[in-house]
């Protein structure tokens, strides 16, 4: 019996040009020859949802009832499940998942089943990510279940790290060249000498500068992980050209 396709609905805007890169993310990785053969996605660019890390840090108000607004819009659109293009969103992932009917694809969780694929035992893995997504320890929890020790930053490289995501001239203002690159390039050059056996791209602005071929190990992107999971999870065929996020 050939299985349902399911429509994916997806929480964007934080920001919205990794939500554009999520949704290009789904198109080239879903094997289609012609327009019918994509999936339907709904996607509910919301960028007034308030700074994850902000909250986290307790600087601003908690994004979570504008996380479960847009979740609730989608599910009412048609959406068969949801995803979130934001890993720092993810700290509110177990309070969101209680408040919709419908499944919610987790970008950790899908990255941890990545990290375990290609590393089943133990490893060292770098994280580039927000201050908020280090500090709530979301990776960490997930992947010390299976014995992968996450090393970060030092508090000045990470000082940095959020400058090249949220500063002025930013990822997130746009720039996706210049200083920005640098500091994240450089940052993953740096775990990587210190034992990483592969980079997490922890925030969905990183794989918009750090690409590859980059860096001397695997990169865990859990912008394209995601995607692909969503795709099968949709019940489409992947797009076999195109490469792994591992």
């Amino acid at each position: 019996m050939r299985q349902k396709k399911k429509t994916i609905g997806i929480i964007g805007g934080m920001g919205p040009e990794a939500t554009v890169y999520f949704y290009w993310l789904i198109i080239k990785n879903t094997k289609a020859k012609k327009d019918q053969d994509h999936i339907h996605v709904l996607i509910d660019s919301y960028p007034q949802i308030p700074p994850r890390t902000d909250a986290i840090l307790g600087a601003g108000p908690s994004p979570l009832p504008y996380l479960v607004k847009a979740a609730r819009r989608l599910e009412t659109a048609g959406a068969d499940f949801l995803v979130m293009p934001c890993i720092t969103a993810h700290y509110y992932y177990d309070r969101l998942i209680k408040k919709v009917k419908i499944p919610v694809i987790s970008l950790v969780e899908e990255t941890r089943r990545e990290a375990d694929r290609l590393f089943p035992g133990r490893a060292k893995v770098g994280l580039i990510a927000s201050r908020g997504t280090v500090q709530s320890g979301l990776f960490h929890q997930v992947l010390q279940k299976t014995g992968k020790q996450v090393i970060t930053p030092t508090a000045a490289e990470q000082d940095k790290v959020m400058e090249a995501i949220f500063g002025p001239d930013g990822i997130k203002a746009g720039t996706t060249q210049g200083k920005p690159r640098e500091i994240i390039v450089a940052t993953a050059k740096k775990l990587i000498r210190r034992g990483a056996s592969a980079i997490i791209a922890g925030c969905t602005e990183v794989p918009l500068v750090l690409k590859p071929e980059d860096i001397s190990v695997a990169l865990l992107e859990p912008m394209t992980i995601a995607a692909r999971a969503c795709i099968k999870f949709a019940g489409y065929e992947l797009n076999e050209e195109m490469p792994e996020a591992g």
